[in-house]
């Protein structure tokens, strides 16, 4: 029953979060609201890139875990490896322009992600 609890848990968790880069980043790309792909365009769009696919994967994990794919749990891991790196470097990136809301939100999002990590290895 626990791992049925922690599988719904992980794979809404990695639903919102993908739901949430992906729109996140079409939003901002729709209004324009993106300066470096004026000032620095092919690594920004790398950075998309990288972003959306982590995005992607998330919402695949999170679908998987809940339809009940045997393997899904590894697939979860991956994409919350991706996160972690994500959060601790969006942090560092809003940390500097001191937008402090921003840090405390992925630094919400890292603990949630490792401990969820965690508890799907150990379960």
């Amino acid at each position: 029953m626990r791992k049925i609890v922690l599988l719904l848990i992980s794979g809404i968790f990695a639903i919102i979060i993908g739901i949430g880069i992906i729109g996140l980043w079409t939003m901002l790309l729709l209004t324009k609201q993106i300066p470096e792909l004026k000032t620095e365009p092919v690594a920004i769009a790398f950075h998309i890139s990288a972003e959306m696919t982590m995005g992607i994967l998330c919402l695949v994990s999170g679908i998987f875990l809940l339809i009940g794919l045997t393997w899904a749990p590894y697939f979860f891991i991956l994409a919350m490896g991706l996160i972690i790196y994500a959060v601790v470097n969006s942090a560092g990136y809003y940390g500097q322009k001191k937008q402090w809301s921003f840090v405390i939100m992925f630094g919400v999002i890292l603990i949630a992600s490792v401990s969820l990590v965690i508890l799907n290895l150990i379960s």
